[in-house]
């Protein structure tokens, strides 16, 4: 199992965002944001069905809207499973133009029970700490391609990995969350946005 966390997350990022690459030469981190979004609702807080939880309610496609200018709607995403196929998932979601289809942005919440569906034996906080670890390698040898920065005020614990895709991972109230991009240059809606995201998504979380 401790073998297939790589093929994990690079199936995740081909399924969700494609393969799609940009010019990673050199690649510097947007400033985390510590400020109050300009688009601040008062969402209700999500709760757990059957131990897990639906990524499309965290955050919804008006949201996504409202902060990048693009027309999207969402979709549940795909996830893989221990037998290497893919099923549909509540678990994941993918938010896509309205005009041609492409998808833009994507998230996933994997709980303890998610994750033991997976056939993943790890809580979610190990979970959290081996993508991380995974992570953290993959940066310290392609360090042109890829960078990680900490980030203090999402969750428990948080990250940003920027690269051909930007992902935000969250760590918080035993859910780790993920949220990922492309950068805007590339047709993504760029770390500002995304990170804004993030923060009305984890008003939600449970």
């Amino acid at each position: 199992m401790k073998n297939s966390i790589r093929y994990f997350v690079g199936l995740l990022m081909f399924v969700f965002l494609g393969c799609n690459t940009i010019s990673t030469a050199d690649i510097s981190p947007t400033p985390i944001l510590t400020s109050t979004p300009d688009f601040t609702p008062t969402p209700e807080r999500l709760q757990l069905i059957n131990g897990e939880l639906e990524a499309c309610l965290l955050v919804s496609a008006a949201e996504v809207e409202a902060i990048s200018g693009m027309q999207v709607s969402s979709e549940q995403g795909y996830e893989p499973t221990k037998e290497n196929t893919l099923v549909l998932s509540s678990t994941g979601c993918r938010y896509v133009l309205k005009n041609s289809g492409e998808v833009i942005m994507a998230t996933s919440a994997d709980t303890d029970t998610t994750l033991l569906r997976q056939g993943n034996n790890f809580s979610a906080s190990e979970w959290f700490q081996r993508m991380k670890m995974v992570d953290t390698d993959m940066a310290g040898k392609a360090t042109t391609i890829f960078k990680l920065q900490d980030i203090n005020d999402l969750g428990e614990q948080a990250y940003v990995k920027m690269g051909t895709l930007i992902s935000i991972h969250v760590l918080k109230s035993d859910i780790v969350y993920w949220f990922s991009t492309r950068p805007i240059e590339d047709g993504g809606i760029g770390y500002d946005a995304l990170y804004k995201l993030v923060v009305i998504a984890l008003q939600r979380a449970p």
